[in-house]
């Protein structure tokens, strides 16, 4: 591949147009040296145990902001590591291919262009045989009782290769509502941030107490302010309890653009994390490559829209697709 500066970075990346990683960035002039938070955006970080997003207030020992974040599931400890382990074989098993901005990957699932809109089965033989009693599983969750993937995508990232991918949505047309990723080998950070110009409502807290109720979250990289803190689900003395109402009558609601925001999710290691609703249709998603911070295997699985369900459209594309999905027989696509 070829750029206006004449170097050719097919031979050691995989990266096009204004994609970079540290493979190729040696070899031109504009290096994109961080992508992490953009400068002015507000930070929030999101608590899985409570579903909205907190930001500590800087300057400030006792004022929190909270925003609700729905459409956001982290089930810790999906995985256990022996599982772990016994995946991470299978997947290895595979070749990888170079994909962009450091990346690594392994794809099962039909040939797509979705700028013309068009798919088909190709070389799809299927979901990977692993696959179906991590789907057994997952339907143990109401939340994906009715989940049926017919795309699985294995992406490797490694800091030495700067490995990231940039905030986007994924396709509307094809991939349904429901993004499904076991997160393997390292904890990271899923950053979502919106281009949205409407306001969201945050509620600004006083409390009594800096670490009231709350308790600092592990800092998985330089993206998360250490100074943010979350709900602790440690009991509060009777002490904590009374200082709570005397705060909760302090509060007070502001609005904040969304496009003014970003908001940290913590990804642990063998976790499942699932983006659906708002988080899913309003909200870019994006991994920065300050938060890899050791090899991570992310698998991600994806339904059918509704165009492909059975009163859709495309009701026999889909039903093609899926019979040939959940014969978990399949290979990586070459």
């Amino acid at each position: 591949m070829d750029d206006s500066t004449g170097h050719d970075f097919a031979k050691t990346c995989g990266c096009k147009g204004i994609r970079t990683c540290l493979l190729c960035e040696g070899e031109i002039t504009t290096v994109k040296t961080s992508q992490g938070n953009a400068e002015g955006l507000m930070r929030y970080l999101y608590c899985n145990q409570c579903h909205k997003a907190w930001r500590h207030i800087e300057g400030s020992q006792c004022q929190t902001e909270e925003m609700d974040f729905p459409g956001v599931l982290v089930v810790e400890d999906f995985i256990t590591p022996e599982e772990e382990a016994d995946i991470v074989t299978v997947i290895e098993g595979a070749e990888w291919k170079m994909s962009q901005s450091g990346r690594k990957k392994q794809d099962f699932g039909p040939k797509v262009n979705f700028k013309k809109k068009k798919l088909k089965l190709g070389g799809f033989t299927g979901l990977p045989n692993f696959s179906a009693s991590l789907l057994d599983r997952m339907k143990s969750h109401d939340l994906l009782k009715d989940f049926t993937p017919v795309e699985q995508c294995h992406l490797e990232y490694d800091p030495s290769r700067g490995s990231a991918i940039d905030p986007h949505f994924d396709d509307f047309w094809l991939w349904g509502e429901r993004l499904v990723t076991v997160n393997l080998l390292a904890d990271s950070v899923l950053t979502m941030s919106c281009e949205e110009k409407g306001k969201v409502e945050v509620t600004i807290q006083q409390t009594s107490d800096c670490d009231h109720g709350k308790k600092p979250v592990a800092r998985t990289s330089s993206t998360l302010d250490s100074e943010i803190l979350v709900p602790s689900n440690e009991a509060l003395t009777v002490a904590d309890s009374q200082d709570m109402t005397s705060s909760q009558d302090m509060s007070e609601s502001n609005s904040l653009r969304y496009c003014d925001a970003e908001v940290a999710i913590p990804m642990p290691r063998r976790s499942l994390l699932v983006v659906y609703g708002d988080a899913r249709h309003k909200w870019m998603h994006a991994i920065h490559r300050e938060d890899i911070t050791g090899r991570r295997i992310a698998v991600t699985l994806r339904e059918l829209s509704s165009e492909f369900s059975a009163d859709g459209v495309h009701s026999q594309t889909g039903k093609e697709l899926i019979e040939v999905a959940l014969s978990f027989g399949g290979s990586a696509i070459s």
